[in-house]
């Protein structure tokens, strides 16, 4: 009986060889490069995604002309909306950024996802972790060693299973943010960016989680390969709840990168013209 379930066992590790290699072994594509997963069979591209790209970045621009002009109009024209006494110039430079961020997007996207990927790889080789690695022999090897390493084998691969799951989730919701990144061009109109620096903020952060996620997760594979089951479930574990154990120092709205820089220099430049015209008005009275 105890060799039937164990046979039952690595019959079902043994069966499912091809689909958790091939997953595990491309980490880094999968959720930094999922618009090609999700786009492409086999190399073959079934679906095309650029007239939808097209469309968002039209509407994006569209967005930031339309919001400029009824922007400026109700502080110049109505003064019913922000400070009256803004300078014009600040205003267009404000405009200005938010047409440039729009156009560089793409660039800007490929260059954050480069370096973020350069650096995930970087950190995988301090692990002298494998290219490729034959996860399913080795736990069909383990699982060979009695019920009970059967049994905890058949729990890691479940449970590698639902972390792959979420791998191609944390994928999806990157490729997500990647499609709104021009949308949320439009809040560099405001002064103080909008939705934009939120917006950034959140990419930062599924990046830095999918990161980790994958840095535990290979850890995790390297006790399996070592013999350590227990230990390496309690790593995947630790991979799949790294979302949440990561939020708690995640909260607020802080920005980063490009747009902090943007909207510092545009503040400054907003006050140093406000105390300017402040100093006139003062030596006009004396």
């Amino acid at each position: 009986m105890i060799n039937l379930l164990t046979d039952l066992i690595i019959g079902l590790i043994g069966g499912v060889d091809g689909a958790i290699n091939s997953a595990f072994n491309n980490l880094m594509n999968i959720c930094f490069n999922a618009e090609y997963e999700l786009t492409h069979i086999l190399g073959t591209e079934v679906i095309s995604l650029e007239n939808l790209k097209i469309l968002i970045f039209s509407f994006a621009l569209s967005l930031i002309i339309l919001k400029f002009i009824k922007k400026g109009f109700d502080i110049y024209i109505l003064w019913t909306e922000g400070e009256a006494d803004t300078p014009p110039l600040t205003f267009i430079i404000y405009f200005i950024r938010a047409i440039i961020v729009l156009l560089c997007s793409t660039l800007l996207y490929d260059w954050l996802i480069s370096v973020v990927q350069s650096f995930g790889q970087d950190m995988l080789e301090t692990l002298n972790v494998s290219q490729t690695m034959d996860i399913t022999t080795k736990m069909v090897d383990l699982a060979g060693a009695g019920l009970f390493s059967a049994i905890m084998s058949l729990i890691a691969l479940i449970l590698l299973f639902v972390l792959w799951v979420q791998f191609i989730i944390r994928g999806a919701e990157i490729f997500v943010l990647k499609l709104g990144f021009p949308l949320a061009c439009v809040g560099l109109i405001n002064a103080d960016g909008g939705v934009f620096t939120q917006y950034i903020g959140k990419l930062f952060k599924s990046m830095l989680t999918v990161l980790v996620q994958i840095f535990c997760c290979k850890l995790a594979l390297l006790l399996v390969f070592s013999g350590q089951l227990i230990y390496a479930i309690a790593m995947i574990i630790l991979a799949i709840k790294t979302p949440k154990m990561l939020q708690e120092f995640m909260l607020g709205g802080g920005g980063g990168g490009i747009s902090n820089v943007i909207i510092t220099a545009s503040k400054t430049m907003e006050l140093s013209g406000q105390l300017s015209r402040k100093i006139k008005q003062l030596k006009k009275v004396k």
